[in-house]
């Protein structure tokens, strides 16, 4: 009978490195290992060095790393160059993050034990990939500290709080029932049962060679200065994150208020560009009234809006009543999804006349009819 796969896990706190090892039903305190085991070694660094970004509808897009990258530098614009990454271990998983400027000491500090690790992540990037590949929609995950992470679709929200803290920001984002538990126990079991590879997650390279031990006594005397300075760097960070997050429900407040200005204006469906179509509108009252302009700006907008990531539009031709627009997408999918999508507008009729396989992707035409 074959020996079963272990799985040595490290884990991190205020005294040190502590090992651990999955045995495919649990996970308990063990020795370290010797030097010759070959068994995976993951090392999980404190996930308060990191903070995450869940992005928003680029799971399915082949250019899921740049968009990812684009949401980024717009949700936190004036970062450090280089300083957002995006992990994508596999299929539609995605994952933006950050790091924290203490993990370089952090890194410096344990260099010698972090050296053996297979893979080095965290445990709320190894919880996080389990529920990817567990379908979850909704599930949360509680780290170190209190600090809680609720993952709804396209939304992850943290926080520091107790559980009436948690079931209220569960409410708000209008969820009801309870949402799936994710712990690194119940995650190391899906690894195992799907064969999840661990060597995808890594966040940082452990480095090689052996550690200079006369270093390593150096640092000895500032353990409990940088275990505060963590705890000050984690408080820090939930501060920003919470005046960000009233800014953040600030901005959707006065949205919220101009969507409802522009629906009293226009009617329900007041398209891509509201406020381009009221000034064309007011253009139009000047002039009398009863123009054939076109709204051009209307026209753009509605396909931006309704096309896939990575659409090249190579021609716009307008006329009175209609006009012709030829572009390229990358499949058939994508264009039979934009297709449906524009089918729901109410301002324009588009009709596809021609799709042709080209080498780079798909050619087609549109014809756009204006509904006066």
């Amino acid at each position: 009978m074959a020996a079963k796969k272990l799985v040595y896990i490290i884990t991190f706190n205020g005294q040190g490195p502590v090992w651990k090892v999955f045995d495919g039903d649990s996970i308990s305190e063990c020795d370290e290992p010797g030097v010759k085991d070959r068994n995976p070694v993951v090392a999980l660094i404190p996930d308060p060095l990191f903070f995450f970004f869940k992005p928003k509808g680029v799971d399915k897009s082949r250019h899921a790393k740049s968009a990812t990258m684009m949401q980024m530098n717009y949700s936190f614009p004036g970062g450090e160059d280089g300083g957002f990454k995006v992990l994508k271990p596999a299929g539609n998983a995605v994952l933006g993050y950050t790091s924290h400027d203490l993990l370089t000491q952090f890194m410096e500090k344990y260099r010698e034990v972090l050296a053996r690790a297979t893979v080095v992540t965290t445990a709320f990037a190894v919880c996080w990939r389990a529920a990817v590949a567990e379908g979850l929609s909704v599930w949360s995950w509680k780290g170190q500290g209190g600090i809680r992470i609720l993952s709804a679709m396209e939304d992850m929200t943290y926080f520091k709080g107790s559980e009436e803290e948690f079931r209220k920001r569960f409410e708000s984002l209008g969820l009801d029932g309870q949402p799936e538990q994710m712990d690194l126990e119940q995650a190391c079991k899906i690894f195992r049962r799907k064969k999840i590879r661990w060597a995808r997650l890594g966040l940082v390279t452990a480095g090689n060679g052996k550690s200079d031990k006369a270093s390593v006594i150096d640092f000895k005397p500032y353990i409990a200065a940088a275990v505060m300075v963590t705890l000050v760097g984690t408080l820090f960070i939930a501060g920003q994150y919470r005046r960000w997050q009233v800014k953040h429900d600030e901005a959707q407040q006065w949205r919220s208020k101009l969507r409802q200005l522009y629906v009293s204006a226009l009617g329900p469906n007041p398209g891509g560009d509201p406020y381009g179509t009221i000034l064309y509108k007011l253009d139009q009252m000047k002039n009398g009234g009863g123009g054939s302009g076109v709204d051009v700006l209307g026209l753009l907008a509605t396909i931006s809006e309704n096309a896939p990531v990575g659409i090249v539009v190579e021609s716009l031709n307008l006329g009175t009543d209609s006009g012709n627009i030829r572009g390229m997408v990358s499949t058939y999918d994508d264009l039979d999804e934009m297709m449906e999508n524009l089918s729901t507008n109410g301002r324009y009729k588009f009709v596809l006349e021609q799709a042709d396989n080209v080498d780079n992707g798909i050619s087609f035409s549109l014809r756009a009819e204006y509904n006066r």
